[in-house]
């Protein structure tokens, strides 16, 4: 996450920046004490003796405990929802007035495998602008939980399916079957869907899913005979380039390999429905001002290229508009 919510404090009953609240609020994020003292940098017994003071403020337990794991109650999180939002917003304007001619502190981003040169123009001109500010990229095709895996923005394909998440779309890309000129001289082009059965080829497992994902066509699906499966969209391509047979992947991933003329589309008749391509963020009321400024380079950059106005009110801050924004 950004840089404050990694705020060190020091401890004490009546200590000033939340201090009790953002104990709490780091045991929460990192499922256990300890872990929340090294980032806090507090001891573990000061963590914990502020948790127990504001449970005695409060009259009501946060966190229900065993031997292994801690995790919030039904009043804990609510509490943790709440001071999450507040200690973003405190730290948000102390950044601000401490340093007021530039952003400083952290960004993390969660980026899928294979979309890093893609999304590497807006990366340069982020940091151009904003040099203080150090990159936390976090390359992974699973789905990032933001809070558990301390995220501030995630790229993702599809549509957005966690309501307390908001999502700012940045473009479409089809899903093309493609694969290597050398298989296909050897094997032939398949011409129509059903031609697949006698294909070879590479399907894609997401890290955190159990089976492969099918093949998407239209009017229907068909499939190759999977050769292997893989967790990891640049290992995908890679495998295609080598010759392991057919892929199925977001154009975006391949754009530069058949440009090059290193894949071949096939079926470009049979794509499916394009795939959103999303940043997604907290759903917070307040966002740090690194996000923000992310957001705000994200739109005005995509707008750009899009060659069409943003929507009414896209240059507002994220959180005063609609959930679901497109560029």
């Amino acid at each position: 996450m950004s840089k404050p919510d990694g705020h060190k404090v020091k401890g004490g009953d009546g200590a000033p920046e939340l201090v009790k609240q953002r104990c709490f609020v780091q045991v929460v994020r990192t499922g256990g004490i300890s872990s929340a003292a090294r980032l806090l940098g507090l001891t573990p017994s000061a963590v914990s003796k502020n948790i127990a003071r504001l449970e005695a403020e409060l009259g009501t337990s946060l966190l229900a405990r065993d031997n292994r794991h801690l995790a919030p109650t039904v009043r804990g999180q609510q509490a943790f929802e709440a001071w999450s939002e507040l200690i973003a917003r405190l730290d948000q304007v102390q950044q601000e007035l401490a340093a007021p001619d530039g952003l400083a502190g952290q960004l993390a981003l969660s980026i899928p495998s294979g979309c890093l040169t893609w999304l590497a123009p807006l990366l340069a001109r982020y940091r151009a602008a904003w040099p203080r500010v150090q990159l936390c990229l976090n390359v992974t095709d699973g789905r990032s939980d933001l809070v558990r895996d301390r995220n501030d923005l995630a790229l993702r394909f599809g549509q957005l399916k966690d309501s307390r998440l908001r999502a700012l779309r940045l473009t479409e890309s089809p899903l093309v079957v493609c694969a290597a000129p050398a298989y296909l001289a050897q094997a032939g082009t398949p011409a129509t869907p059903a031609e697949l059965a006698r294909h070879q080829g590479v399907l894609f497992r997401r890290p955190d899913i159990g089976p492969a994902r099918p093949v998407e066509l239209l009017p229907e699906s068909a499939s190759w005979q999977a050769q292997a499966i893989v967790n990891d969209g640049q290992a995908l391509v890679q495998a295609a380039l080598a010759g392991f047979g057919l892929i199925q992947v977001p154009l975006l991933l391949v754009q530069a390999e058949i440009d090059a003329g290193r894949l071949l589309e096939v079926l470009s008749g049979y794509r499916p429905a394009p795939l959103q391509v999303n940043l997604v963020f907290s759903g917070a009321p307040w966002l740090p001002a690194q996000t923000r400024a992310f957001l705000d380079m994200a739109r005005e950059m995509f707008c750009d290229q899009a060659g069409a106005g943003c929507p009414a009110g896209a240059g507002a801050s994220p959180a005063a508009r609609g959930v679901d924004e497109t560029c």
